[in-house]
């Protein structure tokens, strides 16, 4: 690849940052330019997973709910995210191998809880064997005391209870992690 400069055409960026629904106040850098393209990519084949760039907008959720899982895919592809779904640990793992993810949101009970932490733990495994900076993120109903602290000391950074409002902490929570990440 040539590192030859190139200059972009402002209205050429716009056009590009449209057809990714990227807001138009975003700055045009090489990575947010890659985000753009690997967006268009993704909405033109969203079974490819290739498709997706390695930039901090790709999300992996796990969980075997299709509710929760339509609801999450919504509300962050609605925020700039790029979403890959898996319904049960193995094709995440699968999926999460093949790309660079700045989170993977998992259901502890994907489908049995021991699922979940057999998860969790080949998550870590491969995060910290290739020293990737994804963030993992535990979603769960159980109100076991024990849970969080056995996820949290298995590897997830973060934990949060599927209570009144879950899904809005998730999305408060990444938006505050990217931007801390950006600074």
């Amino acid at each position: 690849m040539s590192n030859d400069k190139v200059e972009l055409d402002k209205e050429l960026a716009k056009q590009i940052f449209e057809l990714a629904n990227i807001p138009k106040t975003t700055e045009v850098t090489q990575d947010n330019l890659k985000d753009a393209v690997g967006k268009i990519k993704y909405a033109l084949n969203p079974n490819d997973i290739s498709t997706f760039s390695p930039t901090s907008n790709n999300i992996l959720v796990i969980d075997d709910i299709g509710v929760v899982t339509y609801q999450l895919k919504i509300m962050l592809t609605n925020l700039g995210y790029n979403v890959q779904i898996a319904k049960d640990i193995f094709t995440g793992i699968n999926i999460f191998v093949k790309s660079n993810y700045a989170f993977v949101i998992m259901d502890l009970f994907v489908s049995t809880e021991q699922e979940g932490y057999t998860l969790l733990n080949e998550t870590k495994k491969i995060i910290t064997k290739n020293n990737l900076n994804t963030k993992i993120i535990v979603i769960t109903a159980s109100t076991k005391v024990e849970n969080k602290v056995k996820c949290l000391n298995g590897g997830a950074d973060y934990f949060i209870k599927k209570d009144t409002g879950w899904q809005d902490k998730i999305v408060e929570l990444i938006e505050n992690v990217q931007s801390t990440e950006k600074q």
